[in-house]
């Protein structure tokens, strides 16, 4: 038996913990079992701008540790072969970080109970939000629906022009002809071939489209970061299926782009940067020589601190999201650890305008129907951002558990107020100032495109209404209260400059959606991709 046998079997097995995999680069190499250390580069989070950063760094030369509190899926499907990400509707307790139900964002009437266990989609409830984060190494690539879309250049600027951000001409230029593509480049873009979206798996966008157009909605193309050559063998019957067989929310097995398969991939391929599962950054002090000294906590399998370590290094990238990034630095303000940080830190926050809607479209003279076999990747949406009364994007979402007479929507609006948060060090926990004042608008955007479609695009039950499903949303089939985009929290430009370093500190830089003002019309990660392509770039060229 080698020494890192014998420390697994002997030190940690006890405390439930997962031990991943060693790949090309190192995911919980010996570092893991130290009790901290010095490290040139800490990453905190493994999402998409934390893993851009990890691969351009690692590139250059530089050692990189990352930091994530989820665990290595990958090595937990080495450990226990049996295991498969879970289906929409057969959910099980690797679904759900620490609830005993699924936590889903629509109401599927799902009874499934489990145990508890730091399961890959986490909900945080808010007294007028939920909000859905992924957990695990690849962040919130785990459980996106893969939409690769590319925010509308004149909303882009202007949600930045409302904090007081002003992008120049040439700035956009350099993101709409430089870092957007990239961005698609490194997450594996792909526009749906037309076989698929003329087979019977996307039966439902198809009816969807038409149904919009004749509700006078314009009708989008939307690319996604699937792999289109599996997804032919799925319909083939050749391989396993997922985006065929209901997989999405809780991760998907096979056919999808996530970062492990692209961005993260490439970084561990360099040879060059750790990452260490199960670690979750507490508390960040800065120190007197100018390095940065972390606090942390490892977990087991239940989220309890099973041993406490303290890491130090040069550079600091944070990116653990819109809460998890704020939440953090806010943590350390009041603690003294960060005390010079700016006073935007916390503000600026949004839902990016998210709103569920859905409708029935079975009457009593029938209609045609959607489609019982679905595939859970979207393809196609709506638009009518450009109505200066109700602009929104709407996208044609999957709903394969239903029925085939049932239209599921995604909204994405507009925002008219910001969020705030605030941080209570006696509960230890993010406070959000957020309620029906902020998604008001939301709501009546949803309803009117629901209106619409029904008294225009395709009856419903008893008319307009009557047709709004009330069985998966019950007020009037609009659900304004999910978030699956959260942003803001640490805007670019207002707590940071205008490439993601912290104000007030040297060396420590925000690579995540905190960096975007609460709303960008369209599914966002594309955009926290390029920004963190276009911060990485010039802190290379200038800090290193």
């Amino acid at each position: 038996m080698t020494r890192k046998q014998f420390i697994i079997k002997m030190g940690l097995g006890a405390f439930g913990l997962v031990i991943g995999r060693t790949m090309i680069g190192k995911i919980l190499s010996e570092p893991f079992y130290k009790n901290g250390g010095h490290y040139p580069i800490i990453i905190v989070g493994t999402g998409y701008g934390s893993a851009v950063a990890a691969e351009r760094l690692a590139t250059q030369g530089h050692k990189v540790l990352m930091l994530e509190v989820g665990l290595d899926w990958e090595g937990y499907k080495q450990q226990n072969p049996d295991f498969k990400f879970h289906k929409m509707t057969f959910p099980g307790k690797e679904s759900t970080w620490m609830n005993k139900k699924p936590q889903a964002p629509i109401e599927l009437g799902n009874m499934a109970r489990f145990d508890e266990f730091t399961g890959v989609l986490q909900r945080i409830d808010y007294e007028h939000v939920k909000v859905y984060l992924g957990k695990g190494v690849g962040g919130g690539s785990l459980v996106n629906g893969g939409m690769t879309v590319v925010p509308d250049r004149n909303y882009f600027q202007e949600i930045y022009h409302k904090v007081g951000v002003e992008l120049s001409d040439a700035e956009l230029d350099e993101f709409y002809t430089t870092y957007f593509p990239r961005a698609n480049e490194g997450v594996g873009k792909q526009d749906a071939p037309e076989d698929i979206v003329n087979s019977k798996w996307y039966k439902f966008a198809r009816v969807g489209v038409q149904e919009g157009i004749d509700a006078g909605f314009e009708p989008v193309d939307v690319p996604n970061l699937y792999d289109f050559d599996y997804m032919r063998k799925e319909i083939a019957g050749e391989v396993p299926g997922s985006a065929t067989d209901k997989e999405v929310i809780y991760g998907n097995n096979y056919g999808k782009r996530d970062l492990t398969k692209t961005y993260l991939k490439r970084a561990l391929a360099t040879g060059n940067v750790t990452i260490m599962p199960q670690h979750k950054v507490v508390e960040i002090k800065e120190n007197f020589d100018g390095t940065y000294q972390l606090e942390i906590e490892q977990i087991d399998t239940l989220d309890r601190a099973v041993e406490t370590k303290t890491f130090t290094c040069d550079k600091l990238f944070i990116g653990a999201g819109s809460l998890g990034t704020t939440a953090l630095l806010l943590k350390s303000k009041l603690k003294g650890g960060l005390s010079k940080i700016d006073a935007n830190v916390g503000k600026y926050w949004g839902n990016n305008g998210n709103t569920m809607a859905s409708r029935n479209t079975l009457n009593f003279i029938g209609h045609t129907s959607r489609g019982l076999k679905q595939s859970t990747m979207p393809i196609r949406g709506l638009s009518n951002f450009d109505d200066p009364e109700h602009p929104f994007f709407a996208e044609i979402a999957p709903m394969p558990v239903m029925g085939a007479y049932t239209g599921l929507y995604l909204i994405v609006n507009k925002l008219k107020k910001f969020g705030e948060f605030s941080y209570d060090l006696t509960n230890d926990e993010l406070k959000l100032d957020w309620n029906e004042s902020h998604t008001a608008h939301m709501r009546k955007n949803a309803e009117f495109f629901l209106d619409r479609m029904n008294e225009h695009g395709s009856k419903g039950w008893f008319g307009s209404k009557f047709s709004n499903n009330k069985m998966l949303m019950p007020k009037n089939g609009v659900d304004e209260s999910i978030c699956y985009h959260p942003l803001g929290g640490v805007v670019l430009g207002k707590a940071t400059d205008l490439y993601g370093r912290l104000k007030g500190y040297k060396n420590l830089y925000i690579m995540d959606g905190s960096l975007i003002p609460g709303s960008l019309g369209v599914n966002p990660y594309v955009t926290i991709t390029a920004i963190a392509e276009r911060n990485i770039d010039k802190i290379i060229a200038q800090d290193f």
